[in-house]
């Protein structure tokens, strides 16, 4: 089976409010702790043309797609209710495949 994540995204809109102090230090630790699994939490700071970022928040979670429906089917109606405690942005969930990773390899020069 491939490789699989949930990400929830947060977009940057007029008046919305984050309180990232909230968000991982009590949501993100207990919903990592309902799904067993880890979750990076990353903060916009801007687009690549120095515009505000598009997405306040972006959060991964390194779970498939059976799993966070099996823990949502049991415990969403909390989650989302804790949702209102560190934002008013509604967030969205998207399912992703990974399909590649790839890392940086340090090239060394052989001596003679």
């Amino acid at each position: 089976m491939p490789t699989q994540r949930v990400t929830v995204i947060y977009p940057n809109k007029d008046g919305s409010k984050f309180d990232f102090d909230y968000y991982t230090q009590k949501h993100v630790p207990w919903v990592a702790r309902l799904v067993g699994k880890s979750i990076e939490v990353r903060r916009g700071i801007s687009s690549a043309a120095g515009s505000p970022a598009p997405y306040v928040c972006i959060a991964t979670i390194a779970a498939n797609i059976a799993e966070f429906q099996a823990v949502f089917a049991r415990h969403g109606a909390e989650i989302l209710a804790d949702v209102p405690n560190y934002t008013n942005i509604e967030p969205t969930v998207q399912f992703d495949e990974i399909l590649a990773e790839c890392e940086s390899l340090k090239m060394e020069t052989a001596r003679p």
